[in-house]
């Protein structure tokens, strides 16, 4: 693992009665088409995506995530539908009642701003995390799904039990991710593990 670091991510973690629908999808799509990548990972929306950490403990970064989030209050999140790009199928929670939502939109610029003095200069996401415009989303499938599927994969999650219905965001995790193949296929090897939890507005 010298030469191949793990990597880093902040997530929103929604609630039960989200995230059981959302693993089926996930499920389903993995066991009708063979893809794999958005399985890999806990049902989420990301705040910090995937980063290379500067050397060091970690000790001080948490301590900045701490300040964020002992700060932070629960918030609506709502959903606008589907988000199609080309990085994948996702449900749109970057808006609520036709506006952007500029609480979880602060939130990522809060969280990005703690973590970025500990983003190593040669981070491999960072391009793309941080140069591409945010947009808030829980993913249904990515990476691993053809342009030419989408259509199909989304007749697929026609009758599906996608949520709908707002919920309150509280939950939010910090994970370690770890690949054998970061500058490659890394979704095929891809494991994690939990380091902090922030439950907001009751007690971390």
């Amino acid at each position: 693992m010298a030469n191949n670091p793990s990597r880093f991510a902040v997530y929103l973690i929604p609630p039960y009665q989200v995230a059981q629908p959302v693993m089926e999808i996930h499920q389903l799509l993995r066991k009708q088409f063979g893809f794999i990548a958005a399985d890999r990972f806990q049902v989420h929306a990301t705040l910090k995506g995937f980063f290379k950490k500067t050397a060091g403990p970690l000790e001080p970064l948490l301590a900045r995530l701490n300040a964020v989030f002992a700060e932070q209050r629960p918030f609506e999140v709502c959903f606008e539908g589907f988000r199609l790009d080309e990085g994948g199928i996702g449900l749109n929670i970057s808006r609520r009642n036709g506006a952007i939502n500029s609480e979880i939109m602060l939130l990522r610029e809060r969280v990005v701003d703690a973590v970025r003095p500990f983003i190593a200069p040669d981070c491999d996401f960072a391009k793309k995390d941080l140069g591409d415009p945010f947009a808030a989303h829980i993913t249904l499938a990515f990476r691993d799904i053809p342009a030419a599927m989408y259509n199909e994969t989304l007749a697929c999650l026609k009758n599906a039990p996608i949520p709908t219905a707002p919920f309150t965001a509280n939950t939010f995790h910090f994970l370690e991710f770890f690949s054998e193949a970061w500058a490659g296929d890394w979704e095929k090897t891809l494991t994690w593990k939990l380091h902090k939890t922030w439950y907001v507005g009751k007690h971390n």
